[in-house]
């Protein structure tokens, strides 16, 4: 695994919807700014660490030779959470969302298994910002919501483990090319603050009503539709991985 990939998606964990970012059959070596770990370092876990903390900030405002978005803010489009079943559950959809914080999330470990394909990093992040026009239908706990507006959600103390294994394979140029088979992304949170303008038609004390409710029951509101959003997170994790991976043949990860 390259520590360049773990900077890159460093402050990918709020987002849950697919960036789209598109390919490319051009083989590219690493960035200059990146600090290649070699394979049989005994201490690569924490090379790896301490290279994607070094590249980060060269990400911060993307890179378009590598397919990098803007991280301040990212832009994300098609944001989807879908909780329960057609009768009962809960819908929440973005057109575009903007995601605050994310420079500053800080990769604070990793797990790097070579022979046995398989990769760990845990992030941190103080204060994640996701603000954007929504449209919610269905219910929250046990109350009906509807509503479309703006909507912001600050996530407070955030700590996300994202897994992943992989497999190699030889494109037409020759090259190994890492391609990512599952994933898995798992978060908690300190608190969540959670603002729907403009819920129930405009209805104020509607609206007041179950912003204070969502706020007051925030923790079981998370547990409700957390694991939906960690399964699209997961998904973000796994795209933008996939296109970095598709532009640096394997064998320029390491020296």
């Amino acid at each position: 695994m390259t520590p360049w990939s773990a900077a890159a998606l460093l402050g990918l964990a709020a987002v849950v919807a697919l960036v789209g970012l598109p390919g490319t059959a051009d083989a590219l070596k690493m960035p200059s700014y990146i600090t290649a770990c070699k394979k049989d370092d005994p201490n690569l876990n924490d090379c790896v660490v301490k290279a994607g903390r070094a590249a980060i900030p060269h990400f911060i405002n993307g890179d378009r030779k590598y397919k990098i978005p803007n991280l301040n803010p990212l832009t994300v489009y098609d944001f989807r959470v879908t909780q329960g079943t057609r009768s009962v559950g809960l819908k929440i959809h973005m057109k575009e969302a903007q995601v605050f914080g994310l420079p500053e999330m800080e990769f604070q470990s990793a797990k790097v298994d070579l022979k046995g394909k398989h990769i760990e990093w845990n992030l941190f992040g103080k204060t994640v910002e996701i603000g954007g026009i929504y449209n919610v239908t269905g219910n929250v706990l046990i109350l009906p919501i509807t509503g479309t507006g703006p909507a912001n959600i600050t996530l407070k103390n955030c700590k996300f483990n994202y897994t992943f294994d992989f497999d190699l394979y030889k494109r037409a140029d020759g090259r190994d090319y890492m391609k990512v088979v599952s994933s898995n992304l798992s978060f908690d949170t300190t608190r969540v603050y959670v603002r729907l303008e403009n819920l129930f038609n405009g209805d104020k004390l509607l609206g007041e009503n179950m912003n204070r409710f969502i706020n007051e029951n925030w923790r079981e509101v998370t547990q409700e539709i957390g694991p939906t959003i960690a399964d699209a997170v997961a998904e973000v994790f796994k795209s933008i991985l996939t296109n970095i991976s598709d532009l640096v043949p394997w064998e320029y990860a390491y020296v």
